[in-house]
């Protein structure tokens, strides 16, 4: 194995950038060279002609794949035969030729969209940062969602989520999800559970969705209702939870963790392995939405350094995948692991050893636009799904425009334009604080996260600010 540092030596030589650009400039039909090496490796159809074309983009594969211990059949399953994987590579390649080795990483285009595809919804949930209730009068038409698909995968966007509201509530959910299969995207959905009878489990499958992510917010059937709106709700999810089990599916079960359910979080985890889900993904508090009513459930920073240490403990089992939305949950897994230990890369994954505390500063914390954006149901592009900022509109402007020339993106990317401990901790590139927190406290992007132990001291002067503002009012 390489060591990490000479590979980081490698990829901030301007040499190194330049043939990156090379080899994933894109020609008249919007494909590049990189992506027709992958497409060619390891294949028996190849033909000698392009085998010689190739001759050194074989190579190198090569080269790289035995200095990091890989197999020719991995290489050829895992990227070559998996495009969304490739169409990663591809991207990442891009966005270090473009923008060079930053900390943390730009990309030539977003790795992953989720897409709020509706605003109508069937729960009432009191969290919901959508404040999602009935579909919106200007709603994009099915025509403008299969044109946004083909812009996405055109600009190599690998990954792709359903969210909403409840994306199964749109009769328009089917054709876009099939051609977006058709366009060779990863797929996920993210869903209240209460609409994944075993027909729908199974045409998901049949889509060959990645990953379908279903919410619990109590392991008590009765608090999970009067949280998300009404009785029979929590009955309904663990339903969804079993039928997409059953077909197979990697099925993950989120919880928004408040002082609701701060108590049960051993529980809710336990719970998630036994209705057989291979992933629980703890999602943070964001005063946003319908959420900004209840922000007195919001969990203390000496809660969340509980809630995080509790699932470290869980992802070092390795019994079920551990995820979160807190950008802290880097941090603490370098806190808690020794040198050689597990820590958490991002919001999707996590590896150990040397070389994955090198790589967390490139793609740790929050990826709110640098790898990741959102789009509303009209079309409007948001940094987060948890941020109501609109930074740009799909029906007016190309997704590259507002990638490269959004000066709200500009301002997430860099951790150093920030306030309070978040621009002086050395974890910054680990972390950098969730920026949703931030602006739903402050409106202000730059501020520090109030929910980090770090900032502890704005946690309390914020709290005090609204017991003072209760007190007036009474």
């Amino acid at each position: 194995m390489p060591d990490p540092k000479t590979i980081e030596s490698i990829l901030s030589q301007r040499t190194t950038q330049v043939v990156l650009r090379f080899l994933t400039k894109k020609d008249r039909r919007g494909r590049c060279l990189l992506d027709k090496v992958f497409a060619k490796y390891g294949r028996s159809d190849t033909s000698t002609a392009d085998r010689i074309r190739y001759a050194v983009p074989f190579f190198l594969i090569d080269y790289v794949r035995k200095k990091v211990g890989g197999t020719r059949e991995g290489v050829i399953k895992r990227v070559c035969e998996h495009r969304p994987t490739a169409r990663a590579l591809v991207n990442t390649a891009r966005g270090v030729g473009t923008y060079g080795l930053l900390k943390p990483q730009v990309f030539s285009a977003p790795l992953m969209v989720v897409w709020n595809f509706t605003q109508a919804c069937n729960f009432k949930c009191k969290h919901c940062y959508q404040d999602a209730r009935r579909r919106l009068e200007d709603e994009l038409a099915l025509d403008e969602q299969l044109r946004i698909v083909d812009e996405l995968a055109d600009c190599d966007v690998p990954f792709l989520a359903f969210s909403g509201g409840e994306p199964l509530m749109s009769k328009n959910f089917w054709p876009a999800a099939e051609h977006a299969r058709e366009r060779e995207m990863h797929l996920t959905v993210a869903t209240n559970g209460s609409l994944v009878t075993p027909d729908v489990a199974k045409r998901l499958a049949d889509l060959k969705f990645g990953y379908v992510e279903i919410s619990i917010d109590s392991t008590d059937p009765k608090k999970h209702d009067a949280f998300r709106g009404a009785p029979g709700y929590w009955k309904k999810a663990v339903t969804g939870i079993r039928n997409a089990v059953a077909q197979g599916l990697k099925v993950g079960f989120s919880a928004t963790i408040t002082r609701m359910n701060f108590d049960e979080l051993e529980g809710l985890i336990a719970l998630a392995k036994d209705l057989g889900c291979q992933n629980f993904y703890a999602f943070n508090f964001i005063p946003t939405g319908r959420g900004k009513d209840i922000v007195d459930m919001d969990i203390t920073p000496q809660m969340r350094e509980e809630m995080l240490r509790i699932l470290h403990k869980h992802l070092l089992s390795g019994e079920i995948a551990i995820m979160c939305t807190a950008s802290q949950f880097g941090r603490a897994c370098m806190q808690l692991s020794d040198a050689d230990g597990l820590v958490n890369t991002g919001h999707y994954g996590a590896a150990a050893g040397a070389k994955t505390r090198i790589l967390a500063k490139y793609v740790g914390g929050c990826g709110a636009g640098r790898c990741y954006l959102a789009i509303q149901p009209n079309g409007i592009v948001t940094p987060c799904v948890f941020m109501p900022l609109p930074v740009g509109d799909l029906r007016k402007q190309s997704l590259m425009d507002i990638w490269e020339n959004s000066a709200v993106f500009k301002l997430l990317r860099d951790r150093t334009d920030r306030t309070g401990h978040c621009k002086v901790c050395k974890y910054r590139y680990h972390c950098g604080g969730c920026r949703a927190r931030s602006y739903g406290y402050y409106r202000d992007l730059r501020a520090p996260d109030p929910g980090c132990i770090n900032n502890l001291k704005d946690w309390k002067e914020l709290t005090q600010r609204v017991e003072a503002v209760e007190a007036a009012a009474e």
